[in-house]
């Protein structure tokens, strides 16, 4: 899910003097609220948002030097990035590194304040929209998410039994053993099928907003008003169904969404006169069916839980923290048994879905190679790199000589027929014409 809250914290980042960067913190932060007896809730939620900025053991006393900011801002933006992924747990803690560099950055308390409540932590959401309002008092987007924390706040004691998928964290996480895929591939089209850097952007947010129920899935179930001293949590059998006492027969949940089958389980409880539609409250506690694979040249390879129908590449890659000598990256479809490889070097492609099943593969760079020959001091083969222009590739091969003065590149792949232009220089150095950009096996050959 791409939620517009965290999307909003990116005009007041601009807005204030703290600019943005990316990178990806994953540590471990102690999140409870409750009272330990000479320490209330709200001084407890109080110093959990000062431990993260280091408010109140001395950090302030220091100001940041360049090297924080640039840290904090790297930090800041990783959060945001998590936090539009639905990965509010790792947003959390990339937004609690960056005050530890900058313990007065506007823009990462109210990243911090927002992950707070996604993760249903209201008390400190509110403790961090307060310190947002203390640095820029004219932040509206604080007063209006505090207003909002406080509402749930209240909420949550008039009815604290009522789950929420959003307290379960994010959507990928390490499993705590390794799972096979049980669940069957998703009904995705044929283009996600075979291709899921075509499909069209509202199928791809839908696929990153929903979660739906697979086999092995345990889901909690409560109903509002009816006080139950059994366990709430039921799997999902193998064949896909919910047995609940409730029901009058198991209730097939596969491919379901958690309001799908709250609805289902409300309509029965209104028609055996034993609440309302709306008592019924289903949320996934253990997300099982949803694994994908991870090996390769990474910190964290191993098996994944995903708690959405897909998410971006560039959300499994941050979790999995590929080494400095990674260069590519397969993913193995599931659905289609078709694999694709991407560059890590390249943004654009790191926005393509991975879908249950999949298998990531992160590996090194393979080597790719350019011939330059006629007029030209150093004719031969040349390591090729992504973004290498005509004239910088000719520069690669020493230069042309003084005769040199027009350009044929040719370039065909595997068994495609070779294609043939001719460039000349002096119009590419004058800017009338494009530097065209090289591809791994081209020939370029200087004439006079």
């Amino acid at each position: 899910m791409i939620r517009t809250q965290y999307a909003l914290i990116i005009p007041l980042a601009i807005s204030l003097a703290a600019a943005s960067g990316a990178t990806a913190q994953t540590v471990s932060a102690p999140l409870s609220t409750a009272d330990n007896g000479s320490q209330s809730q709200d001084s407890k939620a109080s110093s959990l948002v000062s431990a993260a900025s280091g408010f109140g053991s001395g950090a302030e006393e220091r100001r940041p030097n360049r090297n924080d900011l640039e840290n904090a801002r790297k930090c800041y933006k990783a959060g945001v990035k998590y936090g539009r992924a639905n990965l509010f747990r790792q947003a959390l803690q990339s937004f609690q590194e960056a005050l530890k560099y900058d313990p007065e950055y506007a823009d990462a308390y109210l990243g911090l304040g927002q992950a707070y409540l996604d993760l249903g932590h209201f008390r400190e959401s509110i403790e961090a929209f307060e310190k947002v309002i203390k640095l820029n008092p004219k932040s509206a987007d604080a007063y209006e998410r505090r207003g909002e924390a406080y509402a749930k706040l209240k909420d949550e004691k008039q009815d604290p039994r009522t789950p929420t998928d959003s307290s379960t964290g994010e959507q990928v996480a390490l499993a705590d053993k390794p799972r096979p895929v049980v669940a069957a591939p998703l009904p995705v089209p044929a283009a996600a099928a075979n291709d899921i850097s075509v499909e069209p952007p509202n199928l791809i947010n839908d696929l990153t907003r929903v979660y739906k129920v697979g086999v092995g899935d345990v889901l909690d179930v409560r109903i509002a008003g009816i006080p139950n001293s059994d366990s709430t949590l039921f799997t999902v059998s193998s064949s896909g169904l919910l047995e609940y006492p409730v029901l009058p027969q198991p209730l097939r949940v596969l491919g379901l969404t958690t309001s799908e089958i709250s609805e289902t389980i409300g309509a029965e409880l209104k028609r055996r006169s034993m609440g309302r539609e709306s008592d019924a409250q289903v949320g996934v506690r253990d997300y099982n069916s949803h694994t994908i694979l991870v090996s390769g040249l990474v910190k964290e390879p191993g098996t994944k839980v995903l708690r959405r129908e897909a998410i971006p590449l560039y959300v499994v890659l941050a979790d999995a923290q590929p080494l400095p000598e990674a260069g590519q990256v397969t993913v193995i479809s599931q659905a289609s048994a078709k694999s694709r490889t991407f560059e890590l070097s390249d943004p654009d492609q790191a926005s393509v879905l991975v879908l249950p099943g999949d298998v990531v593969t992160i590996n090194p760079s393979l080597k790719q190679f350019f011939y330059v020959g006629g007029e030209v001091k150093s004719p031969g083969e040349l390591q090729f790199h992504r973004g290498l222009t005509l004239t910088q590739a000719i520069f690669s091969a020493g230069g042309v000589t003084p005769r040199g003065e027009k350009v044929q590149l040719t370039r065909g792949r595997g068994n495609e027929v070779l294609t043939m232009k001719e460039y000349k220089l002096k119009q590419i150095n004058k800017g009338s014409v494009p530097d065209p950009l090289v591809e791994p096996g081209d020939r370029i050959l200087v004439l006079h």
